[in-house]
């Protein structure tokens, strides 16, 4: 049975046979992988390309290799993509992080951190170099949310299915789109909301995070759970009116302010 691959996995071939480097010949067979089409006519092909890949990706040698990502904000989002998709060049507008934009194929070949600010709560964003290497692919799984760059929904959900991370919240992002929307977007893929306290008039500037259709009550168990005990009512702000007057059951909006009496 033909296999009637595509032209990119015959593109992909030439590349594994002009291959010099072992990284080289593991990304150019990781192409070969997810551009062949999966029918029964390609189960030989496919068992042999995998065997072939776990091969090359056993003789990597362990030393240095990224042992994971602190998580040092509210939500940790991994960003991947193919060579040359933009990948560095989002996370740099992003987060200002200190990484090299280059036009060179796997420049990238250890994960690059920023953090930006989304209205006091802190995205943590990591940049996945296109190698996919096995502890690579394992800070993927650690993320809260996965930012795919420059490729469709579909083309997306096969990348994720590739490195098997498909059961991950996804948002598709542009190299130069505005951040702000894309930290939206993110934001509300991951079902989050930011909920401000008040105490004696003064605004905290981070926000609690919460996730949406929190109550009152999650709030007060989140920074003090021993509070619930004395709680006599909340105000918030904006509500049907400045300072309205609630209970524990109140439903949380995104971008609340919240002062608790107790």
């Amino acid at each position: 049975m033909p296999i009637n691959a595509p032209p990119e996995y015959y593109k992909a071939e030439e590349k594994y046979r002009a291959a010099k480097t072992r990284e080289e010949k593991i990304a150019a067979l990781e192409e070969m992988i997810r551009a062949l089409p999966k029918h029964k006519g390609t189960e030989n092909l496919l068992a042999q390309l995998k065997s072939r890949l776990a091969k090359l990706r056993e003789q990597r040698p362990k030393k240095g290799r990224s042992r994971g990502i602190k998580k040092e904000g509210d939500v940790l989002v991994s960003i991947v993509g193919y060579p040359n998709s933009g990948k560095s060049r989002l996370l740099k507008r992003l987060t200002g992080a200190d990484v090299e934009v280059s036009e060179v194929p796997y420049s990238t070949s250890e994960p690059v951190v920023g953090v930006a600010d989304y209205g006091g709560a802190k995205i943590q964003f990591v940049e996945i170099p296109a190698f996919f290497r096995p502890d690579h692919i394992g800070i993927v799984r650690n993320s809260d949310a996965v930012l795919v760059v420059s490729l469709s929904e579909q083309d997306a959900r096969k990348l994720l299915e590739s490195i098997r991370c498909e059961d991950k919240p996804f948002c598709i992002a542009e190299p130069d789109e505005d951040c702000e929307k894309i930290k939206e977007r993110i934001w509300s893929c991951l079902g989050l909301i930011r909920v401000y306290t008040r105490n004696k008039g003064k605004v905290e500037r981070r926000p609690v995070v919460l996730k949406k259709g929190s109550t009152v009550r999650d709030l007060v168990e989140e920074i003090h759970s021993e509070m619930l005990e004395s709680f006599r009512f909340a105000r918030v702000w904006p509500g049907k009116y400045p300072g309205e007057r609630v209970g524990l059951g109140y439903r949380l909006r995104d971008g609340e302010i919240v002062e608790i009496y107790a």
